[in-house]
């Protein structure tokens, strides 16, 4: 490849639908496709093609052939390039329900065994040498949802969730184009993330402040480039952020972790933070205005979080006064203490991070009655997060999240969130409700959690897709 080469988009299989297609060619950006219906020779072609600096994303179609194909030998080591450059990259995986999914889990979304999902398997706009390949190996097409091994199911899930790569399963053409179109959107516009806060949540009203605060001090330090957007529903509010330069080294997050600490330094250390500042090219005369300036926004926001908090925590101490006169041996002092460790702190850390799902162990070691704890914990956390509203089902799959959703957590619950907003952008919630399936089914294929059936339901049918 040329220096000189434009970036482009990426396309594995059978996944340039005309409505992605089109969105790429009305912005201008260029994308290129090819098919793992070949020899490993093509695969690490491929591989070459996402790691090049010139890739900005890739979208992938795995169907039963290329499972069975990850599968042989002679694909072995092809396969682990193929997914080890995947993970390095911005991507989306779509795979057919038939092929993601158990026969039993799909029985769990009220799909019938036989059913399928009669695509137009014979790609368009290939080059002369993929039609080729397509050609020798039609056969092999013919049926592409016909039943797949639970083996060779197991083992390429197992590899796709060992490298934590963004899976989408889907059922219908439609769904599939929804989502494909969705990550391009955000792909092109740099998505650095998104994140949904419900409106009865604890320091939601302090959310906006703190985020449009972040947003300044992105300005202010050289990241000019990273600009807020999002929207509001009856039912919360979602926050959004991109940049014109790609996602950050380190991430947001980082970028979060060090405005955090120059909120704190602004108040406690002044001159500290007037140096990072100066650091980043400010002139001192302005630095020392700057952070004058957010020392006294970060008084005021830090003491609204306080009196959130107490506000909240007075509230919900009342309500569990009836439980501490049924439970032997408990006072308000131990309600206030339980309370106290759940309620995150009144810090800008506070308002992202969310409740405490589980108190620590100090709590219960000749402390307090169990049955208190238990009582306690479940109707707390649904106060402070703002799920009270919430039907079961939406509540114990956040109840999952939090206990197994790892590094993901975030963008689990905000699926949750807007797979239950009405209000929420209809392309978003197909493609929670994809991140979600997927969730439950590696949840499932691992023997963790409980009433899995029921929540795979529930997300099947909280919003149709026709």
């Amino acid at each position: 490849m040329t220096t000189d080469e434009p970036d482009y988009f990426l396309f594995i299989g059978d996944v340039d639908s005309e409505s992605a297609t089109t969105k790429l060619r009305s912005s201008g950006a260029t994308y290129h496709k090819k098919l793992l219906s070949s020899k490993p020779e093509n695969w690490a072609r491929i591989v070459t093609m996402i790691t090049s600096p010139h890739c900005r994303g890739v979208l992938v179609v795995l169907r039963r052939n290329d499972y069975e194909a990850m599968c042989r030998p002679e694909y072995e080591e092809a396969s682990r390039a193929l997914l080890d450059a995947l993970a390095d990259r911005s991507h989306a995986v779509l795979v057919h329900e038939a092929v993601f999914l158990t026969d039993e889990q799909r029985a769990a979304h009220d799909v019938p065994a036989d059913e399928r999902s009669r695509e137009n398997v014979f790609p368009l706009g290939l080059s002369d040498e993929d039609r080729a390949l397509f050609e020798s190996m039609r056969e092999e097409w013919e049926d592409p949802f016909r039943a797949i091994s639970d083996a060779t199911r197991e083992r390429v899930n197992a590899m796709l969730r060992d490298r934590q790569l963004n899976v989408f399963p889907y059922r219908t053409n439609v769904e599939r184009s929804i989502i494909a179109s969705g990550f391009l959107e955000d792909n092109e516009r740099h998505l650095l993330f998104r994140f949904y806060v419900p409106s009865g949540r604890l320091y939601a009203q302090e959310a906006d402040a703190l985020l449009g605060l972040f947003r300044e001090w992105l300005g202010q330090t050289g990241h000019s480039r990273v600009r807020q957007e999002g929207y509001s529903t009856a039912a919360g509010q979602v926050f959004e952020f991109f940049s014109g330069d790609g996602q950050p080294e380190g991430g947001l997050s980082r970028y979060f972790e060090d405005f955090s600490s120059f909120l704190g330094d602004c108040v406690a250390t002044p001159a500290a933070a007037a140096a990072q500042l100066i650091a980043n090219g400010v002139a001192e005369d302005a630095a020392a205005i700057i952070v004058s300036r957010y020392a006294t926004r970060a008084r005021r926001l830090s003491l609204d979080l306080k009196q959130r908090r107490e506000e909240r925590m007075l509230s919900l101490k009342h309500e569990l006064e009836n439980i501490v006169l049924e439970v032997d041996g408990l006072t308000s002092r131990n309600v206030e203490a339980v309370l106290d460790e759940m309620l995150p702190p009144p810090a800008a850390i506070g308002i992202i991070e969310g409740p405490r799902m589980n108190p620590s162990h100090s709590l219960t070691v000749n402390n307090f009655n169990p049955q208190f704890i238990n009582e306690v914990t479940g109707s707390v956390v649904q106060n402070i997060a703002g799920t009270v509203n919430l039907g079961a089902e939406a509540k114990q799959l956040l109840e999952l999240i939090a206990t197994f959703g790892g590094h993901e957590r975030a963008q689990l619950e905000t699926a949750v969130h807007e797979l239950e907003d009405g209000g929420a952008r209809g392309a978003e919630r197909v493609a929670a409700r994809g991140r979600l399936k997927r969730f439950l089914a590696d949840l499932g294929n691992r023997g963790l959690g409980v009433g899995l059936n029921i929540l795979q339901k529930y997300v099947e049918h909280k919003i149709g897709v026709t």
